[in-house]
Parts: C-alpha cells; structure tokens; sequence
C-alpha cells in the first residue's frame, strides 16, 4: 500500500479538565503533543491523517471512523473518561472495528495493566522480579515483607501515584502509604520489595521481529540528597522539580557487555511471554550484586521525541520518522 494514497487515523486520549486527578494531569496532557508529533512525522513521510481525540463519548471513536474510513489507526488512547483502566477497552473497541492499529493489543494492554498479574507471570516463566504483594484492605498488611519496601498503585502507568513517600522503612509508613494508595486511587496497592540500585530501561520495538535497542540507564548522580532514587510522577513530568532535574537519562547505558546481554534476553523473553507487538519498554533495577530485575513492563511507553523510547530509537541510528512508518507497515500486515 503506497503511503501517499494511505489515510491513517491518530487516535488519543484528549485532556478533559473535568476528569481524572487535577494532580497529576501533565501527564494526561502530554499525549497530545505525542500525538501531533507522531502525525507530523507520518505527514513528513507522505501519509495522509485524521485526528480524532477521544474526549467522554464512545461515538467519538466510531464515528469519525466509519465516515473516513482510515486504513489504519495510530492508537495513543491511554484511557477513557479519565480512567487508564479502560485503556484496553479502547483497543478492544478498534479490533471489534476491524481496523488495524500501532501498539498493543487489547489483551495484551490488560494484562500488563495488572502489575501484579505480569510479575506473576514473569516469575512464572523464570524471569527475576522483587517480591510483591497485593494488598486491597489496609488491615491485611503483609507480614513477612522485608524493608525497604516501594507502595504504588497497582494499575496505574506514566508513575502515577509514585512519590517519595511511597519508599517506606517501616511498619506505621506502610500501613499510611497503602491507606493513601486505596483512598486515592480505588484500587488495591502494589507492596513490593525496593530494590536500591540503577535503574535501566530496555526499548524494544517490532522490525518486524522484536530488537532491544540500545539500553537506557537512569542516573540518579545529582538526585536531591536523602530522597529514595526512584522515577516518580514528579520526576517523569514537571520540569521545574528538583527530581527531574536530578533524574539523567543515558543512552546508551554504561553497562558491561554481559550484562547487556543478560539484560537484553530478559527483556525479551518478558516482551514474547507478556505477547507484546510494535514496541514496548521493560524497566530493571540492579542490586548491589548488579542481579537485575524486571519493575515492570510497559506496553504503551511514550512515543513522544523526548522520551525514552525515541532516545533509544535515535542511540539506534532509527530516524524517528523511519519507526512510524514501520509501525504502520506492521499494522497493515498483521490485518
């Protein structure tokens, strides 16, 4: 199919100030600029585009496709109605549709969505994970669990819910961070082991078989002093914080040649088992022994020009324009 006789549709998540937590609303915000710049590098490539933000409505999804009939969709619907949970159901919808589309399936979506069900499955195959718990009523705090220990939400993304206070050192932290966690977010905490270490991301995108590109290493060297290293919500969006500023990313990662590949095999084999396409990011920390393990795999990373995903493509010698072409080639055959 030539490109230029090819309309593409780019479906994404609008921002509804209504909707969602007020707090944590840049990185809701943000998928619009990812969307305007993956529609102009398929513009730059000779696609022609649709734009179709999805606000509250359903029919804001059918409806611009049933009349413009695009022959595939650019999917960066992250949510619905200020709810990430519906994420998978949004792919649902466009494999009901019978239209192809960039990213994930819907299955796929889910379960990764569940971050305790992807770490059981991960731990299944054989893949290093730190210990986890999931905990849906404040009174049944874990018993056995080691500190330090890390509470998040347990199916959120973009490090939503993620803050300092989150890393705890002890029982009367725990039971206040896994109380905020449920009244927050309504939805039961994740309680997993902190593993005090790097931190390194491992993109991989489909070409057509799925390659690692070059690892990504978080450094935490000019990270304000006494705060636990991690990648929170503060660090990953507000540019004006003192953890952004002291979270730098390097790509490629200053890792040794074994490592790289132990890290390479672990990640995909988690992308094969978790049945990933198109792209993805699988997220490790290093112990002080440099063991790895997987925090979480991550099935729609930010295909935004400053993220991750683009450093790796660019580390890769990828021109940005180049991996969504090929997404949308991969689209199109899969159909």
């Amino acid at each position: 199919m030539n490109a230029r006789s090819t309309l593409a549709g780019i479906l994404y998540s609008a921002f509804v100030p209504r909707l969602g937590r007020p707090q944590e609303a840049l990185s809701e915000r943000a998928l619009k600029t990812a969307a305007q710049q993956a529609g102009t590098a398929l513009l730059s490539v000779g696609y022609r585009l649709q734009w179709i933000p999805v606000h509250t409505r359903v029919e804001e999804i059918i409806a611009p496709i049933r009349r413009c009939r695009p022959a595939v969709i650019v999917n960066l619907c992250e949510g619905f109605r200020g709810h990430s949970a519906y994420e998978a159901q949004v792919a649902g919808l466009l494999e009901l549709l019978g239209i192809p589309f960039t990213g994930n399936s819907s299955h796929a979506l889910f379960q990764c969505q569940d971050k305790f069900r992807t770490k059981a499955i991960l731990q299944a195959c054989g893949l290093p994970t730190p210990k986890s718990w999931l905990v849906e009523d404040e009174r049944q705090l874990p018993a056995a669990a080691r500190f330090p220990l890390i509470v998040k939400p347990n199916c959120e993304d973009a490090s939503i819910g993620i803050y300092p206070h989150s890393v705890v050192r002890n029982r009367a932290a725990l039971a206040k961070q896994v109380a905020r966690v449920l009244a927050a977010y309504d939805q039961p905490a994740l309680v997993e082991s902190f593993v005090e270490g790097r931190e390194i991301n491992a993109a991989i995108v489909d070409q057509p078989e799925p390659r690692v590109l070059p690892l990504s290493e978080i450094s935490f060297q000019n990270y304000p002093p006494r705060l636990p290293h991690i990648v929170g919500y503060d660090a990953k969006w507000r540019a004006a914080h003192p953890t952004y500023r002291g979270t730098v990313p390097m790509c490629p990662a200053p890792v040794s040649a074994a490592l790289a590949r132990r890290l390479t095999r672990f990640a995909l084999q988690a992308y094969r088992v978790l049945k990933l396409r198109g792209y993805a990011r699988v997220d490790f920390r290093l112990d002080a022994h440099a063991r790895p393990y997987i925090l979480e795999v991550n099935p729609n990373s930010d295909t935004s020009r400053e993220a991750g995903l683009a450093r790796s493509l660019a580390a890769a010698g990828i021109a940005y324009e180049d991996f969504w072409r090929s997404q949308l080639r991969l689209a199109l055959k899969k159909k």
